[in-house]
C-alpha cells in the first residue's frame, strides 16, 4: 500500500482544483459520531476515532484504505462524505491507494444521494475530476522509455462514474487533447480492452449499463473515430519506446497495436 504519497507534488492546476474542494467544502463539520464503518473485522477502531479527530489533513492514505475497504452502508450518510472529501480527493491527486481496487476509491461519494450536494459544490467535485483526467491524460507509458504497464484510462472513467460524476466533460476534454499521449491511451485501452468486442471489459463495469452505453457511443461515433485514425496517422512512432509487449502468448509492439486500431476504427 502506497503511503508516502503526501510526498509528491501537485501540478499548479491540481492544486488550485483540491484548494477549492478544501474552500468550498470546507464548513461541513466533523462527523459526531462513529463513521459508517466496520471495526469487527474491516476496519481498526483506533483508525476510525484517528478520523475524527485529526486534523482533516493530517488523515493518511492508509485511513482512507481501511475507510473505503470497509463494509458500508448501502446509502452513505452525506455530511459524513462531504467533510472528508477534500482530503479524500487531495490524495487521490497525489496518487495514493486509497482502495484494493481505484474503480471504487470514490463510491462513498457516488453512493450519497446527489441531491445532498449543492451547485457550488457539484462544481468544485467536476473541476477537479477534469483537471485530474486531463493530467492523467498527459502522460503515458510509451513515452519516456518507462516499462509497459496496463492502461487505466478506463478505469479512472470508471472511478468518477461509481462517483457520480458526469463521463461526457472528461469524454469531451480526451476528444479535444491532441497530444500523443492522450492518443496513446486511446490505442492502447482500446486495444486490449473495447475494440474486439465493443465493450469495457472490466469486471467493474459489467453492471453499469449507462457507463457502457456512454462509452459505446463515444468510441464508436463516425466523427470521433476519424479524429483518433487522423491522429494516429500523425504520430512519431520513432518517438514511442517500442519494446514488443506479451499479449496472448504472441508479442506485439505498439507501432503495431496502433496499426491494428487504426484498422479497427476505419471500418
Amino acid at each position: 500500500m502506497k503511503t508516502n504519497t503526501e510526498q509528491l507534488e501537485l501540478s499548479a492546476a491540481m492544486r488550485e482544483a483540491v484548494e477549492r474542494l478544501y474552500a468550498v467544502f470546507g464548513p461541513n463539520k466533523v462527523p459526531p459520531c462513529m463513521l459508517d464503518v466496520c471495526t469487527h473485522c474491516c476496519m481498526d477502531a483506533e483508525l476510525e476515532i484517528e478520523m475524527r479527530r485529526l486534523p482533516l489533513q493530517k488523515i493518511s492514505a492508509a485511513h482512507f484504505y481501511q475507510y473505503n475497504c470497509s463494509a458500508k452502508s448501502a446509502q452513505q450518510p452525506a455530511p459524513e462524505v462531504r467533510y472528508l472529501l477534500p482530503r479524500l480527493l487531495e490524495l487521490v491527486a497525489l496518487g495514493a491507494e486509497l482502495h484494493h481496487s481505484t474503480e471504487l476509491q470514490l463510491q462513498r461519494i457516488g453512493n450519497c444521494d446527489s441531491v445532498e450536494f449543492t451547485a457550488k459544490e457539484r462544481a468544485a467535485l467536476e473541476a477537479f475530476a477534469l483537471c485530474y483526467f486531463s493530467e492523467f491524460l498527459s502522460r503515458h507509458d510509451w513515452l519516456g522509455g518507462g516499462s509497459y504497464a496496463r492502461d487505466e484510462v478506463f478505469d479512472m472513467l470508471l472511478m468518477f462514474d461509481y462517483g457520480g460524476l458526469a463521463l461526457r466533460p472528461l469524454l469531451e476534454s480526451w476528444l479535444k487533447d491532441e497530444s500523443a499521449s492522450a492518443t496513446l491511451h486511446y490505442i492502447s485501452a482500446g486495444f486490449y480492452d473495447f475494440w474486439q468486442s465493443q465493450i469495457v471489459k472490466s469486471p467493474f463495469a459489467t453492471d453499469r449499463p449507462q457507463f457502457q452505453d456512454v462509452l459505446k457511443t463515444w468510441l464508436t461515433d463516425e466523427g470521433h473515430r476519424r479524429t483518433f485514425a487522423d491522429r494516429i496517422l500523425k504520430l512519431d512512432m520513432s518517438a514511442i519506446d517500442q519494446t514488443a509487449i506479451c499479449y496472448y502468448g504472441s508479442h506485439i509492439t505498439p507501432k503495431e497495436m496502433a496499426e491494428t486500431v487504426f484498422d479497427l476504427i476505419t471500418y
